[in-house]
Formats: C-alpha cells, structure tokens, sequence
C-alpha cells in the first residue's frame, strides 16, 4: 500500500511538472503574449485531451456569446469538429451558479442526456467531456471544456484540479477586452474561411435554397436585381424575401457586401446550383 502511495505521488509530481509549460502558455495568452488557440492546445495535450474550448455563454439563454477551439482531430477524417460550448448539457441549472474551478464531469453529471452532445461524441469516438467555471456573472459565465477519448484516470483528474485554480486565478487578472477581442477575430476568421470562399461551392456551407442559389449565381455573373427577378419569372417582392434570407445566411448587410462575396472567389464561377431539399 505505502509503495502504491508512493508511486502515485512521484507519478502525479512528474505529470504536474509537464503541466508548467502549458500553464505558463496559458498566462501568456490572457496577456496577448500568445494565441489562445496554442493555450488550449497544450493544456489538452498535457492530460491527454482530443479537443478544448473556452466559451462565454449567456446567463439566462445557455448560449455561447464568444467562443474560441482546439480541436486535435480537425482537418482529418475524424468526423465533425468541435464548434459548439456543451456547458449546459454537464451542467443544466447551475450554469450560472457553479463556482469557479469546481470541475463538473459529464459521467458525473445528474441532467438529461443531450443528443448533440451524445451525437458529437459517438462520431469522434469521444466518452468524457469536463467543464471548469472560469468565472461567473449575471451576464454570462465562461467555461474551460474539455473533451477526453478515454475517462480520465486518477492522474489526470488530479492534475485537473491542482491547475483549476490557477487557471482562474489567471483568468480573473487577463487583460481586460483581450478574450472579446480573440472572439470577434475567430468569428471573422471562420466567415472567411467557410462562407466567403466557398459560397457558390457544391457543399453549400450557408444552406441556401434552390431559390435562394439561384439568385446567387446570377448576382454573380453581374445581373442587376431587375434582370435576376426577370431570368427567374419572380414578384419583386419575392426576390426581396429571397435577398433578406441570403443576407442572413451569408452574413452580408446588403447587396454590396453580398456581391462582393460572390465575385471575389473565381473558382466556383459556371458551376450549377447543387440540388436542395429546400423549397
């Protein structure tokens, strides 16, 4: 027994050293002295996590306001990627009351299981999910998620918890309007990246109607709004309904923006509109 005891101690005091580097990378970051993205990296590379997030999510509605990811298996054939918070699915009621540092495991948990949660984890073959309250207010809480492949041992829950303080303590002191700052970077990124390049491309990432595509390709190819209603057979009105719904879609304020996003990528230009079960 007093040999175990031993082992496990030498075998936690090892891990927490591992622990130094992300933590400092960590505190760098809440300083602009470094990505987010490469804090969340290292912390779940450290204990052995597949994906990690810090999320803001709104007291009240349970909906992210701000979220940043790392995710091990994005960009493969590991099937979808986190881009989403799952706080409330561990936590539920106490979204807006768990204390800062407390560690709430989705094993653990006693709320309903969530379907995307369930459905997110079984496609990336994913069994744990732990959330850490990094700070709590009547606006919103932010949380450190991270998601496991296997349950974490007793090393790696040991860790969790000798670092969750820190964590918030660093949370607490970060500069102020850095975090919002890296938020409205990440969102502006993911438009680019998943909107503007590839709005016209068979994968239809903005879920555009038939309709709605059509209109599309021809603001494309230079059509003023008075030929596209024309080439389409449509009332004016409908065409109205059509652009307000692709504005929303696309993340556009008006027909400027729209056109720009269109004409601004070549690559897609002639293709037909990919078939939509969409009216």
């Amino acid at each position: 027994m007093g040999t175990n005891a031993l082992f496990d101690t030498h075998t936690v005091r090892a891990a927490e050293a591992g622990m130094i580097a992300p933590v400092a990378r960590w505190c760098e970051c809440l300083h602009g002295c470094a990505p987010f993205r490469d804090a969340l990296s290292g912390l779940a590379a450290a204990i052995n996590g597949e994906a990690a997030a810090i999320c803001r999510v709104s007291t009240g509605k349970g909906r992210a306001s701000g979220s940043i990811f790392f995710d091990k298996g994005a960009g493969g054939r590991n099937g979808p990627q986190l881009e989403r918070s799952f706080a409330r699915s561990v936590l539920g009621s106490y979204l807006d009351k768990a204390k800062p540092g407390l560690i709430w495991y989705k094993s653990m948990s006693d709320e309903e299981a969530d379907p995307m949660l369930d459905r997110f984890h079984s496609a990336r073959k994913l069994v744990e999910l732990a959330v850490i309250p990094l700070s709590s207010g009547k606006q919103h809480t932010d949380f450190l998620e991270l998601h496991f492949a296997t349950r974490p041992g007793a090393v790696q829950q040991a860790l969790l918890n000798i670092i969750s303080g820190t964590l918030v303590r660093t949370w607490t002191n970060r500069s102020p309007g850095l975090y919002a700052e890296a938020c409205l970077k990440e969102q502006r990124t993911g438009r680019s990246a998943e909107v503007q390049a590839h709005l016209l491309s068979m994968d239809n990432p903005a879920q555009l109607s038939r309709a709605e595509y059509r209109v599309c390709v021809l603001l494309s190819k230079g059509q003023p709004a008075k030929r596209v209603q024309s080439d389409l057979g449509i009332s004016k009105s409908t065409l109205r309904t059509h652009l307000r719904n692709i504005y929303a879609k696309t993340q556009t304020r008006n027909m400027s923006e729209l056109v720009y996003q269109l004409v601004s990528v070549d690559t897609f230009a002639g293709q037909t509109p990919r078939r939509n079960s969409a009216a």
